[in-house]
This record gives C-alpha cells, sequence and structure tokens, in this order.
C-alpha cells in the first residue's frame, strides 16, 4: 500500500469513527473497510493497472466520508472532502478529478461508464450477491428510521428490498462469476416472503382485483399500487427463472455439442481396429444426441400469430401484455387497444392474471423438459462410461493409439 493509500485509510477512519452520528449502524466504518476489500479484489480481478487500484482505492476510502455532514446526496460532500485531502497531499489533479468521478458514480441509481467506475459500482453493492443480505438489509432499516425519523412497515421494506435486489445488476465478469448467483437466491428468498405477507392479506387483495365500484377504487389506490407491485416483482422473478432454465440448457448444448463431436472427430476412426467399443460409442452417442434435442427444445421459442382484432378487444379475448399478440400489429391499432385495455381496470388485471399463469406454464414446461435432459445425461453417462469400462476389461488387446 502506498503512503498516500496509508494516510487516506487512517484520515478516513479517523473522520468515520468521530463524526459518524450513533445511530448509522450502516454506513459505518464496516461499510466503508468492506468496499475497500471487495474493491481491491475485483480490480485486480479484472487486470488493472496497480495505479487505476490506487485511485479506485482512495476513492473507496471517501465515497461514504460526506455522511458525517449530509445524509442525503452525500456522494457529493464525500468528492469536496476526497478533493480537499488529496490536493492538500499534493495528488494530480487529472487523478483527483478521477477519484471525485469515481465516488459520485456510486449514487443510486448507477450508470458506470467504463470498467473503473464498474469495479466501485460492483463493489459497493455487492452485499446483495452475498450470504448474510438480510443482516445487512436490517441494519439499513434501523438507520433509515433512526437517522431519517421514517418508520417503515415489513411489507414496505420487503417491497423496496425486491426492488433494488432486482433493479441492480453487476457489471464486471468477476462480479458476474461471483456475486450474480446469490443475487438470484436472495431475491427468490425475499420474494418468497412477500408471497407469504400478500398471501395473509387475501382480503385486501381481492378487494382491489374483483370489479369495483369506480369511486371505492379510487379511494384505495394505495392497496391497488401493492398489487401492482406484487405482480411486477412476481413477473420479473418468473423472468429471471426463465433465463436461469435458459442458461441450464445452454449448458447442455454446449457439453454435449463437444461429446459428439469428440466421438466422430476421434473415436469412430478407433472402430475399425476396437470393434468392441461399437456398442458403448453407440450409447454415448445416442445418449448426447437426445440430450442435446431436449435441451434445443427447452430453449426453443413459440411464436403465435401476432395479430389481433377490435373484436378481440372488445370481447376481451386478448392479452396485450404479451408481445407474442401484437409483434404484427401497427401502432396506431396497437396503442388503441392498449388504451381501452388501460381504461378497463377489470380487463387490464385479467390480463396481468393470464401473463402471469401462462408464464408459469412455460416454466413449468422449460423445467419439466430440462429435468429431464439432466437425468438423460446423467444416468446415460454413468451407463455409457461402465459399458466403455467393460468393453475395455473383456478385451484388455483394445488400442486406441493416439488420441489426436
Amino acid at each position: 500500500m502506498s503512503d498516500l493509500l496509508n494516510k487516506a485509510s487512517e484520515y478516513a477512519s479517523r473522520i468515520i469513527s468521530q463524526k459518524l452520528p450513533k445511530g448509522m449502524v450502516y454506513h459505518n466504518l464496516e461499510h466503508t473497510k468492506e468496499v475497500v476489500e471487495m474493491t481491491e479484489e475485483i480490480g485486480k480481478s479484472s487486470g488493472l493497472s496497480a495505479n487505476e487500484i490506487e485511485i479506485l482505492l482512495l476513492a473507496a476510502w471517501f465515497h461514504d466520508i460526506g455522511i458525517t455532514e449530509a445524509y442525503n446526496n452525500h456522494e457529493e460532500k464525500s468528492a469536496q472532502i476526497a478533493k480537499e485531502f488529496l490536493t492538500n497531499n499534493n495528488y494530480s489533479s487529472e487523478k483527483t478529478d478521477k477519484v471525485s468521478n469515481l465516488i459520485l458514480v456510486t449514487k443510486m441509481p448507477q450508470n458506470p461508464k467504463n470498467l473503473l467506475e464498474e469495479v466501485i459500482c460492483d463493489a459497493d453493492i455487492s452485499h446483495i450477491g452475498r450470504k448474510g443480505f438480510n443482516t445487512r438489509s436490517q441494519l439499513l432499516r434501523a438507520e433509515w428510521e433512526t437517522i431519517q425519523n421514517k418508520k417503515i412497515t415489513d411489507l414496505d421494506w420487503l417491497k423496496s428490498n425486491i426492488e433494488f435486489v432486482a433493479g441492480n445488476r453487476f457489471y464486471t465478469k468477476y462480479a458476474k462469476d461471483n456475486f450474480e448467483d446469490q443475487r438470484s437466491k436472495n431475491l427468490v428468498k425475499l420474494q418468497k416472503k412477500l408471497r407469504k405477507e400478500v398471501n395473509e392479506m387475501p382480503a385486501v387483495i381481492s378487494e382491489v382485483i374483483k370489479p369495483a365500484d369506480p369511486d371505492k377504487v379510487k379511494k384505495d389506490k394505495g392497496g391497488e399500487r401493492g398489487v401492482e407491485t406484487m405482480f411486477r416483482n412476481v413477473m420479473r422473478t418468473h423472468v429471471e427463472f426463465s433465463g436461469m432454465a435458459d442458461n441450464k440448457a445452454n449448458i447442455m448444448i454446449s457439453v454435449n455439442t463437444l461429446v459428439l463431436t469428440a466421438i466422430i472427430a476421434v473415436l469412430s476412426r478407433k472402430l475399425d481396429a476396437n470393434p468392441h467399443l461399437i456398442i458403448p460409442t453407440a450409447m454415448i452417442t445416442i445418449v448426447s444426441l437426445t440430450t442435446l434435442v431436449i435441451a434445443t427444445i427447452v430453449t426453443r421459442p413459440k411464436i403465435t400469430s401476432g395479430t389481433f382484432t377490435k373484436e378481440d378487444i372488445e370481447k376481451k379475448k386478448v392479452n396485450l401484455l404479451f408481445f407474442g399478440n401484437f409483434f404484427n400489429m401497427d401502432l396506431k391499432n396497437f396503442e388503441w387497444g392498449m388504451r381501452e385495455m388501460i381504461n378497463d381496470k377489470d380487463y387490464l388485471y385479467g390480463n396481468m392474471i393470464k401473463d402471469f399463469y401462462y408464464l408459469g406454464q412455460v416454466l413449468g414446461h422449460k423445467y419439466k423438459f430440462l429435468r429431464i435432459c439432466y437425468n438423460v445425461f446423467m444416468y446415460g453417462l454413468i451407463i455409457s462410461v461402465i459399458a466403455f469400462a467393460i468393453a475395455i476389461v473383456l478385451y484388455p488387446e483394445t488400442d486406441l493409439g493416439p488420441l489426436v
């Protein structure tokens, strides 16, 4: 660590320890050190130079220091404090500006423009992709309630967490490889909690969804927004599940394509001299080909006509929330249909329910075939390997020669 980094860490640690209000249980020195550690870890894994990592670490040490003077929009104050410190320590103005910009880019919503900005943004929100997210979340809630005197219900906090975890993503390859999986798991846990909360309030939901007097619906806007948030978050989770299924299917496609390539390019040339290997080779070929076909079925899209009629809208037969029902329509007719649906809350909620249902059907189809795919591959591979082993044991004169 350079002398300047040592000075920066000592300065930031002292200011945060001395000036931070007692109720600051999330944006504290522990959080700053955690961001510094993650910044260095991600930066080195991203192949950054020592000079770039130094700039990043300086920004990490100062990124929340402004919260000792102003809670809201503290990033601007943090950048100002960092600039004063670096100028006093004869740091170049060009590098100082880079440090300030890196601090400002951590402000929500994040929108990094280059690799350095991506590194510090990923480091700042890495907790959403790690175990212990719920504990960190509760610390932030306690901080808001104490410092900002906010009273937050469990349901509101749950919705806020779901929107935050689902609405933020990782940018660097290292963060995607190491945190994305856990981020999805954390999101699923939050979604389960939300469904549990919603299931405990069936009367409220049914009151909003069922056809009601317009005046009554207006009075219940809060409950209506809650239902819309529920639909949005549940749909987002299902879309993520669909993406996970496609990724798993793509893994099977890649692996079995390689297996078939190896069989055709290498093993098939050895069968003339080793006819006893024909059956095991045929077995693993059939297994790989079957797995490949099933995995392709999982990812194969189903496209509809993409059109609807005025009668379909009037009779509420078409779901305009699904692209497959309108992608061949002209803008004028589509806009008219959307306005008709938006003005009819019963039609709108009905479409949302149908969209949710059919997306669930698609997910069920995908995961059903995905399970079959993995079972065929797993058991087929085991049986094929056993068959090869038996053939080689029974025919010790097996000569595969050079494989390349």
